[in-house]
């Protein structure tokens, strides 16, 4: 933190001491909760409008004198600087990695906002570079340093795309887009859903200004997965659907790049249709995947697209999940049993989600045991991302509610991993 940042919250939180208030009395006397104090202290948040004059009456200084004060704070703030040190005297600015986090997703909801701060434009290479880099962390599951990252990765590229002219800010504004997609898919598995849909929106409609039609169609894929996680699979299936179909491809000569985006949309086709109970149209959909994912070889290190990992992993996991739904579980693990978990560098997060698929299928088919293991084994290779997926923790409590009939090797240390209260056997909550 800069010196002056520390003096401007240092200013702040003095007023409220001469005042006689610590952190949570003062919260009390304003009827907020003590991290409410701590965020407007640290410059994370602004107290609204109806607020400002009790506040200001607590600390007696005028709402003018207040106003400067919390700008003085959120100016300082946005050097994305990690905030983690409690003051000497016990006052606390962000508290546990649940402040950090949302500390984090602040800055990212500011500049998905508008309020891109002065950092400078980065060069075409620079911005290729962050294009891959930050997807690379979306995949390996990183999704702590991604966080820190794409705040000041976005206002550059922001700064780029407005200074630069000509075909070099056409490139600029393809990378920018290519950015949002990705902050996109990090937004929505923190449960960030509405900042998703405006990355998103942002995204697709850089992608359309500057004619990029498959940068658009890989973003319209995460929108139809955005609206199936909202539990919205007509509108994901038909959006998925008709994304495809505008670019939809000739095997023979188109790029590997097509190949993997069409087929990344077919996928999430097919998944918005088995939800629905159109498992036929799911394999219909999964069948032309087959046909796509035969074009490209399952080298994932040299995948032609930053924001896709299609594949024969991928096709033949969205099939598990259709057949899951179908109640043909032991279908559903022919399927993963046929598909490798091979390919170079297939990426944890693509492994991990077809494991958890797996799962389901085994505990469907009275394999409890198995579908421990499995899920022990997601756990361990992409260990932050499976805490992010529901269906993880549905198909633990599941077998936890199982625990008492049978002894299940390793669920105890899988219900823990994803925070999951543990009752020992044979008691009650």
């Amino acid at each position: 933190m800069s010196g002056a940042g520390h003096g401007a919250r240092r200013r702040l939180a003095q007023r409220r001491k001469a005042r006689g208030f610590t952190q949570e009395s003062l919260a009390a006397h304003l009827n907020v909760e003590r991290s409410t104090v701590v965020r407007w202290e640290a410059g994370k948040s602004e107290p609204h409008a109806g607020m400002r004059p009790k506040l200001a009456e607590a600390l007696q200084i005028s709402v003018d004198h207040l106003a400067a004060l919390l700008t003085e704070c959120l100016t300082t703030a946005a050097t994305y600087a990690p905030t983690a040190a409690p003051y000497s005297d016990g006052d606390t600015y962000l508290e546990n990695s649940s402040d950090v986090h949302q500390d984090r997703v602040f800055h990212l909801r500011r500049v998905l906002m508008g309020a891109i701060p002065e950092i400078p434009p980065g060069t075409q290479p620079e911005l290729t570079m962050a294009v891959a880099r930050t997807w690379d962390l979306f995949f390996s599951a990183r999704f702590d340093e991604m966080e820190q990252i794409l705040p000041a990765v976005l206002a550059s590229a922001f700064t780029a795309a407005e200074v630069m002219k000509g075909e070099s800010q056409r490139q600029a504004k393809i990378s920018l887009a290519q950015l949002l997609h990705a902050s996109s898919n990090l937004l929505g598995y923190v449960a960030q859903e509405d900042l998703a849909a405006l990355a998103l929106l942002r995204a697709d409609n850089l992608a359309t200004e500057c004619g990029d039609a498959l940068t658009r169609a890989a973003i319209k894929g995460s929108h139809s997965w955005l609206l199936a996680k909202g539990g919205m699979y007509d509108d994901a299936a038909a959006h998925a659907e008709h994304a495809a179909a505008e670019i939809e491809p000739r095997l023979s000569t188109a790029t590997p790049r097509h190949i993997s985006i069409w087929g990344e949309l077919l996928c999430y086709a097919a998944f918005a249709a088995s939800r629905v109970g159109d498992h036929r149209q799911a394999r219909r959909y999964l069948r032309l995947c087959e046909s796509a994912g035969t074009q490209l070889e399952d080298d994932y290190v040299a995948r032609p697209e930053a924001s896709n990992v299609f594949g024969h992993t991928s096709a033949a996991s969205f099939g598990v999940i259709n057949e899951t739904e179908a109640n043909r579980p032991q279908a559903a693990l022919e399927l993963a049993a046929a598909a490798s978990d091979g390919g170079t560098g297939i990426p944890p997060t693509l492994l991990s989600r077809r494991l958890i698929n797996v799962a389901q299928a085994q505990l469907h088919n009275r394999d409890d045991a198995g579908a421990v293991a499995t899920l022990r084994r997601a756990c361990s290779t992409a260990p932050e991302f499976v805490r992010h997926i529901p269906l993880a923790h549905t198909l633990t409590d599941e077998l936890m509610a199982r625990r008492g009939r049978q002894q299940l090797a390793g669920l105890v240390d899988v219900a823990t991993h994803l925070r999951i209260s543990v009752q020992p056997v044979g008691t009650r909550p």
